[in-house]
């Protein structure tokens, strides 16, 4: 529910996600924190409902972390403060003092074991890539609190939105299928959390796996207001268990290319979980933090992997002389493949096991940048380290953007299922774990998606030839006040005597689909770069995915009702973000079944701010789910 946080409510000072105690200088000297000071001014919420809710206390894990077991779901509870913060500030002076730093071929780096031996209490510091810069965060951290729950759990998150500017979060991954209204998406599914408001989150987890939490308003997940949500199974309904021995917090990796100072036009660096060498040219270069990932010799690990991909920078992850057994994308489960790099686009999750069978040793976690990020050759590392390995022992001869780590790539940029190779092999190949008959579609929507360069203008984002300018009114709150004459899509234009392709169309772009059938999209990249899709509310299947090139991809559905593109029948993995490679296109099945308004555009920021999107209206206005007068905020209003 939207709270004004002026009015007087209850304290319990325990509902803390996270408690900063005792933070001190490299001198002693007792240190307040940006989150600490801002916590005080804000309350926590008090109701009848929450002797039943679980909840951290102070300097514990979170009791939804645990082994999970059916039919024994928890609520969840989660205080969540967004607010401005800044790296390198004060309290992480400590981190630089000569006890913690050493030297290879010249260089500074600071030694991370050691630091989280002796500076268990400090976990404010937000390093970076070690140049100041200010950021948005929650609670006080970089990347933001990991959510780990059991699939059927209820997670409650109290959002207290500190900033002078609005905010939301969307639960990237999770259906909603009850709850459409907590999907977190401004003017779509809610209105936004002014300034000095709270909003409460409620639903059921309803999808398993890898997922992750951002803000879904305008860029501020480039700055840091992401996390991870990680969804657990029972043990006996996990189909890959028996391939690893640990699933631990500390495999959980997010990655994202990263900006100084709230601007998000160029990524200047890559960050993996918050820390990084720094790139930046001509910059005060501080000592090296890495990220570092412990493993015992011939343990079997899972990895999961989370890509903030804000800027057009898809990522590629190799780990040196290890090999990275997929099990897992967006957190479906796949038929295992044995590979050596995954690339990722925007918003996609990976989850691998790796069997720690080499010498004991540290070995390079390696991430490259393409697209734009090959322009500033821009790449990171992480190290991974062997128990009883010296932790300063590090090979830096070989770290360069130049240098191109063997073996075979999943995913790969420009993707065409034209078949694999000996170096590559396609996500559509992939074979889903539980394999389902193949949907027959009633329906076939073709969409576009173009980076349009005007002379004097600058680029126009569309789909459908049409930008998309966000609605003032929240769609699924006034859903029932006639909301439609404010609608467009490319066939009501059309109707208007407007062609599109000529002219600017800009407007809010609603496409047309009945519930509870199933639905074909092809969708295609009209622009010389690739595109991730990403559509709320649903995964759906990728059957098919390939690239047609700049004369041809305008035609896409003439060639496809002329001679039908490839697709695949059952089996077809599962998706809820996936690549449509540059001149090409992607083909992605599913059925209608959560009637709603769920918005579906590309997850480049720049891109999907400035109009690449559209919103699928699932369904009539009767057929979407009713907001709960006390679960829905200003949404009650109307219902």
């Amino acid at each position: 529910m939207q709270i004004n946080l002026v009015k007087t409510i209850v304290l319990i000072s325990s509902l803390i996600i996270v408690q900063i105690d005792g933070i001190q200088d490299a001198d002693g000297k007792r240190i307040v924190s940006n989150y600490e000071r801002i916590k005080k001014l804000y309350p926590q919420l008090s109701s009848s409902e929450s002797s039943q809710w679980r909840y951290a206390d102070k300097d514990q894990k979170h009791p939804c972390k645990r082994d999970c077991v059916e039919q024994q779901p928890m609520t969840c509870y989660y205080y969540m403060v967004v607010h401005y913060d800044d790296t390198m500030t004060a309290t992480c002076k400590r981190y630089l003092q000569s006890k913690y730093r050493f030297k290879v071929n010249g260089k500074d780096y600071i030694d991370s074991f050691k630091l989280a031996e002796l500076e268990t209490r400090n976990n404010d510091c937000k390093y970076a890539d070690g140049i100041e810069s200010q950021i948005m965060v929650v609670n006080g951290h970089l990347p933001g609190n990991s959510i780990e729950v059991c699939y059927g759990d209820t997670i409650v998150a109290d959002v207290i939105n500190s900033m002078h500017e609005t905010t939301t979060i969307h639960w990237h991954g999770i259906h909603q299928r009850s709850t459409p209204h907590m999907d977190g998406v401004p003017h779509v599914t809610q209105y936004p959390i002014e300034a000095g408001q709270a909003f409460r989150y409620r639903f059921e987890v309803d999808h398993g796996g890898t997922n992750w939490w951002h803000s879904h308003t305008e860029h501020q997940r480039a700055f840091g207001l992401a996390g991870a949500l990680i969804v657990r199974q029972p043990l006996k309904l996990n189909p890959h268990a028996h391939l690893y021995d640990f699933d631990e917090s500390e495999h959980v990796i997010m990655i994202q290319d990263w900006v100084h100072n709230f601007d998000e036009s160029v990524a200047e660096n890559i960050l993996i979980n918050g820390r990084g060498r720094n790139l930046k040219k001509n910059s005060k270069v501080k000592p090296t933090l890495y990220a570092t990932f412990g493993v015992i010799r011939g343990g079997r690990y899972r990895f999961r992997v989370i890509f903030n991909g804000v800027s057009n920078c898809p990522i590629s992850l190799s780990i040196d002389n290890h090999d990275l057994v997929v099990i897992a994308s967006d957190g479906n489960d796949i038929e295992p493949v044995e590979v050596q790099k995954i690339m990722f686009h925007g918003a996609e999750r990976f989850d691998f096991v790796l069997h720690a069978n080499q010498d004991v040793a540290n070995y390079w976690l390696r991430v490259k940048g393409y697209s734009f990020c090959a322009k500033n050759q821009l790449h990171q590392e992480a190290v991974l380290h062997y128990q009883n390995a010296n932790t300063q022992a590090l090979d830096t001869s070989t770290l360069s953007y130049a240098y191109d780590a063997p073996g075979i790539m999943l995913n790969e940029l420009g993707d065409d299922t034209g078949g694999n190779s000996a170096e590559s092999i396609s996500l559509v190949s992939l074979n889903a774990q539980h394999v389902q008959p193949a949907l027959n579609p009633s329906h076939t929507y073709y969409t576009s998606m173009n980076a349009l360069e005007l002379r004097g203008e600058g680029f126009r984002f569309q789909m459908d030839d049409i930008t998309f300018s966000m609605p003032k009114m929240s769609l699924l709150q006034t859903r029932n006040l006639g909301i439609g004459q404010f609608f467009c899509n490319s066939s009501q234009q059309a109707a208007l005597g407007f062609n599109c392709k000529s002219r600017h169309c800009k407007c809010s772009n609603v496409i047309q689909v009945p519930a509870n059938k199933n639905v074909e999209f092809v969708i295609s990249s009209k622009s010389n770069t690739a595109h991730p899709i990403h559509l709320h509310g649903y995964t759906f299947r990728v059957v098919g995915m390939g690239v047609l090139g700049e004369q041809r991809i305008g035609q896409i559905e003439e060639i496809d009702r002329r001679t039908p593109l490839p697709r695949r029948g059952r089996g077809a993995p599962l998706k809820d973000s996936v690549q449509v490679p540059a001149f090409g296109y992607t083909i992605i099945h599913f059925n209608t079944d959560s009637p709603g308004y769920w918005i579906f555009h590309c997850h480049i920021s720049p891109h999907s701010e400035s109009g690449m999107a559209a919103v699928l209206r699932v369904g009539e206005d009767v057929e979407m789910k009713m907001c709960p007068v006390s679960n829905c905020g200003l949404c009650s209003s109307v219902a």
